[in-house]
Order: structure tokens, then sequence, then C-alpha cells
């Protein structure tokens, strides 16, 4: 009798035990946020461990055979993981949401800075990114004015152009001398304190996109798909929205 009631106890103690069911996520610095937060959501309903790990690749290089999901923040981000991660199953790549084009300037908009076409006719301190999701973004929003001078100008204002957005945020924290960042809006949502969004105009504005892929890392691979559907769906598309993201 003893021995069954030990016995049972032992069983009990290895259901109470089990490790929870856990996804790990992989991806750019930019839609992190939103990222993490409908992870948060998704591993309270389905009580499982969901990890967004989030930078440059070469931040999470070796988490790659771990990885379920890998997220990306433009669509040649995505075609560049599909190049360089052998685990990316091309076939899975889904496109859920975007953000615009903007600018960024200091609290109170000290130079009245009111769009592109400022950045391109005055003498303004300008930053870009040149990398990551943004690769040929500054040359794709002045290169519609059809003018060789607009990007010479744009050229000569560009006062540091940083290899990836995390580079450029923590540049302008730091540089206070820098006066206008040409960046995604999204990055405004999140340097409310040190920063104000100034749209780029309609006809200049370009959109880039954040989206999906599974690993082929062997396995169950029921919880991932669910994951990237939670991250289609109405709840966490708010998240996306309140981030800047359409």
């Amino acid at each position: 009798m003893i021995k069954g009631v030990l016995l049972s106890s032992v069983c009990l103690l290895s259901l109470s035990t089990k490790a929870a069911a856990s996804l790990v996520v992989l991806g750019p610095g930019g839609p992190a946020p939103a990222m993490k937060k409908c992870g948060a959501l998704f591993a309270d309903a389905k009580k499982v461990n969901v990890e967004v790990k989030a930078g440059p690749m070469d931040s999470w290089q070796t988490d790659i055979p771990n990885a379920d999901i890998f997220y990306s923040g433009s669509e040649n981000m995505m075609d560049s993981f599909k190049d360089k991660i052998s685990e990316l199953d091309g076939s899975t790549i889904q496109t859920h949401y975007l953000r615009p084009s903007a600018i960024l300037v200091r609290p109170g908009n000290p130079l009245k800075i009111k769009g592109v076409k400022d950045l391109t006719e005055r003498k303004i301190k300008v930053m870009v990114v040149n990398g990551a999701g943004q690769v040929g973004m500054w040359e794709d929003i002045v290169g519609r004015l059809q003018s060789a001078k607009a990007l010479n100008t744009f050229r000569a204002n560009t006062v540091f152009a940083a290899k990836n957005t995390g580079e450029a945020d923590k540049r302008w924290k730091e540089d206070s001398s820098i006066e206008a960042w040409l960046v995604f809006n999204i990055w405004g949502t999140r340097n409310l304190d040190n920063a104000e969004i100034i749209p780029t105009e309609k006809e200049l504005t370009i959109y880039r996109s954040m989206g999906t892929a599974l690993s082929t890392k062997k396995g169950d691979k029921n919880l991932a798909k669910e994951f990237v559907k939670f991250v289609a769906s109405d709840e966490c598309r708010k998240v996306f929205n309140k981030e800047g993201w359409k």
C-alpha cells in the first residue's frame, strides 16, 4: 500500500513538474515591441512560454537551431534571412503589417521641418539608416523627387548613416546635434520624450513590412502555426496598430 502511494506521488510530481511548451522567436528590433507584447498575450492564453529575441542577426545567430519562428522588418530582410538561414522554411513566409516612412525631429520641431523637401532644400543635419530593414530607403524616398540636386543636397546634409535602427536610436539619444532622422514612424512612438513624428509627404512616403516564417526544426509545428495565426488576429493587430503599424 505504501509502495503504491509512493508511486502515485512520483507520478503526480512528474506531471506537475513537466516543462510547459515553449516557442523561440527571432528577428530584428523594429517589430520587437509589438512581437513581445503579442508573445506575452499568446503565452498567457495558451499557458506556454514564448521567448522573443530581437536585434541584429548576429546577436541571435547561436539561437537559430532552436528557433521555431523568424520574423523580419522588410521583404528584403526576409529574403536575406532566407538566403542566410538554412533552417528557415521559405514556403511559410507571410507578410502581416506595414509601417510608413517618417521624419523624427527634436521636441517642439525647432526648425519647423514640414517634410522631406525641407531636408533637400535647407541645411539640416540628418541621420539615416543604411542597413537592416532600411536598405536603400532614403534613396527610394528622395529619389521620388526626380532630382539629382535633391539627392546631392540630402547626401551632403547626412551627418550619420547607421548600420541598423538600434544604432541610430542610440545615436539620436546621445547626439543632440542631429536635427532630423529619416526613419519609420514606429521609432517615434517609442521616443515620445525626445522626438516628434513628421509624416513624409504622401507622394514620397514608402512602406515596408514585417512578416513571419516557420523554422524547419523537427517536431510538432502546431504551436508555432498557432502563434503565427495569432500575430495576424484582431487581438494582436490592435497591438501593432498602437505601435504605428498598418
